[in-house]
């Protein structure tokens, strides 16, 4: 299942081949490269509401992130739960008063030493989000 965000677009720019939607998830402006022409048979504008779909295995967390990252979707937020599988754990991070998940390898959750109630940001790349407008 994947994460889904409500937010309003913003601002929308047109290329020859993609689109760069950009959107305001509460509090956090998101970026977000669809093609062209999904962003024309959408219809999309500045003032639409739009549904941002993240799937948890494309969110990674960092932890006491500080500089610059070529991935534009920074969202900080708490660890609320873990889930630990066999490979890799499922972390609930609450932002902003909505909760996502990620996919963690469970080396990866020991080497940062997550834990419930730490600070922690998701982050995505513009590539990897999904929209959808509702009717």
């Amino acid at each position: 299942m994947a994460n889904r965000l409500c937010g309003k677009i913003v601002n929308v720019v047109q290329g020859q081949i993609h689109a760069h939607v950009q959107i305001l998830w509460k509090e956090i402006p998101l970026s977000v490269i669809i093609t062209r022409a999904s962003c024309e048979d959408m219809h999309l504008s500045v003032g639409d509401t739009i549904y941002v779909l993240v799937k948890g295995t494309d969110i990674m967390l960092a932890k006491s992130f500080s500089g610059m990252l070529s991935a534009r979707n920074k969202a900080p937020g708490i660890v609320r739960q873990i889930i630990r599988g066999d490979v890799l754990s499922k972390v609930f991070v609450e932002s902003q008063g909505d909760m996502l998940h990620a996919f963690i390898t469970n080396t990866s959750l020991r080497e940062m030493d997550i834990h419930e109630g730490d600070e922690v940001t998701a982050i995505v790349k513009s590539t990897e989000l999904i929209l959808s407008k509702e009717a």
